[in-house]
C-alpha cells in the first residue's frame, strides 16, 4: 500500500474496494484473512462464507458476511 497525502493506493486498497462492491445493500463482507484474524469471539459472528471472483484478481476469494446478532 502506498500513501500520498490523504490518499491510499495499491493492491490492498483495490482488493478492499472489490470486496465492498461484492456486498449486497446493508451487508458487511470481510476477507478470509480478516475473518481468521478476528478468530472465534462473542463480539463478532460470521456466516459460513462464499466464494466470489474479484475483478482484477486471479481466482476466487472466500468472503464472510458479518452477522448482526454477534
Amino acid at each position: 500500500m502506498v500513501q500520498s497525502d490523504d490518499d491510499f493506493f495499491g493492491s490492498v486498497v483495490n482488493r478492499a474496494a472489490r470486496i465492498t462492491a461484492a456486498a449486497e445493500p446493508g451487508e458487511v463482507l470481510v476477507s478470509d484473512i480478516t475473518r481468521a484474524m478476528v478468530g472465534d469471539t462473542v463480539d463478532f459472528s460470521f456466516d459460513g462464507g462464499r466464494d466470489a471472483a474479484l475483478r482484477g484478481f486471479d481466482g476466487t476469494a472466500r468472503l464472510f458476511r458479518l452477522l448482526s446478532d454477534g
